[in-house]
């Protein structure tokens, strides 16, 4: 596939997982993909690597239950062969804590015919350990806040 239909593939991921269709996400996704998430998995509950459509699934649980987004866009994309580079920025609460975590974010995407075969995504992950550990802005504890509805999520 072109670097442009990778791209396409990869922008139905993101379009899926916003409208929270996990089986259109999962047709993106090879039966074996590799899907990492950077950061200390004892401190971080996304954060380590996942084999296979189930573990991701459980990994996008495991998103939704620990982060409430405020914003979450992709500014640019950059489409290579078989790679595809996504460049954002990001804001969410530590639904733990309440502490907001700003953060731009970087991921990296590996297709083979026309699936992701693999994940990586790359942000600042000292400020969401401070996030997780109540330490930076919070939002008051009873305030509530409904999900942002924001184009993209990862």
């Amino acid at each position: 596939m072109s670097g442009h239909d990778n791209l396409n593939v990869v922008k139905d991921a993101y379009l899926a997982y916003r409208e929270r269709n996990f089986d259109a996400l999962r047709n993106c996704l090879a039966e074996d993909v590799k899907w990492f998430a950077i950061g200390p998995p004892d401190l971080i509950p996304t954060a380590g690597t996942r084999y296979g459509r189930n573990q991701v699934e459980r990994y996008f649980a495991t998103l939704d239950r620990a982060e409430d987004i405020k914003s979450f866009e992709p500014q640019e994309f950059i489409a290579e062969g078989d790679k595809v580079v996504a460049i954002g920025e990001l804001e969410r609460f530590a639904v733990s804590t309440g502490s907001l975590l700003r953060s731009p974010w970087v991921h990296v995407f590996t297709l083979r015919n026309g699936r992701i075969i693999e994940f990586r995504s790359f942000y600042d992950t000292a400020a969401a350990v401070t996030a997780l550990a109540g330490a930076v802005q919070s939002r008051p504890r009873n305030h509530s806040m409904a999900k942002a509805q924001v184009p993209v999520i990862w």
